[in-house]
């Protein structure tokens, strides 16, 4: 969606290995740590490969509170870490000027792979775009996918919190060997990102 960006990022570590020269301007930031960090086990490369798994999916918001809310407090996502940035370094890697930033990333587990960052960029001039809205999925649309194995509890509390739904649990295909089907359904955040929940199904004894 045009009024939405968003990045995937790869580990600190992994950008000053790979691009020295803003390493060395990353030194120019100032961090605060809002809470202490959470340390996790590094992504494994796979033979060959020049990048390891995702480390996760990073949406810039509107409201970080907001979008906490959501992503902590009804999802249940644990803080990865919790960091206040500005300075050079941090607007070299967002390609912005004068700006702050407000980096919070949350897991479901403890792993260093497959998590979602809720980013605030603060100093911005005017106010943002409005979300994307509809009750239907469109061309530009980004979605973060998340397993369930409490699909209903959790479209309860999300319908209960009014976000806008696109689809309640749903079968895609029925599978005759499965005592209870797969599910998912799907609604938007307070930025219009897609949210899309998965329930495994469980095959007959």
């Amino acid at each position: 969606m045009s009024n939405i960006r968003t990045v995937f990022v790869l580990a600190a570590s992994a950008l000053a290995l790979a691009a020295p020269a803003l390493a060395q301007t990353a030194s120019d930031s100032e961090v605060k740590a809002l809470l202490p960090r959470v340390q996790v086990p590094p992504a494994a490369f796979a033979p060959g490969s020049a990048l390891a798994p995702m480390a996760r999916a990073t949406i810039f918001v509107r409201d970080i509170d907001v979008s906490l809310k959501l992503y902590r407090d009804i999802l249940g996502l644990k803080p990865m870490f919790d960091n206040y940035w500005k300075g050079k370094g941090i607007n070299a890697i967002q390609g912005t000027e004068g700006k702050e930033l407000r980096a919070t990333v949350l897991m479901a587990g403890v792993s260093g792979v497959g998590n979602i960052g809720i980013y605030q960029l603060y100093n911005e001039k005017g106010k943002p775009p409005p979300p994307a809205k509809g009750t239907d999925t469109r061309i530009g649309d980004v979605a973060v996918v998340f397993p369930t194995n409490d699909i209903w509890t959790m479209t309860k509390k999300i319908q209960a919190a009014g976000y806008e739904m696109i689809s309640p649990p749903v079968t895609l295909i029925e599978n005759p060997n499965m005592k209870q089907q797969a599910l998912e359904m799907m609604f938007r955040d307070a930025d219009g990102v897609l949210v899309n929940l998965v329930q495994a199904g469980v095959p007959k004894d």
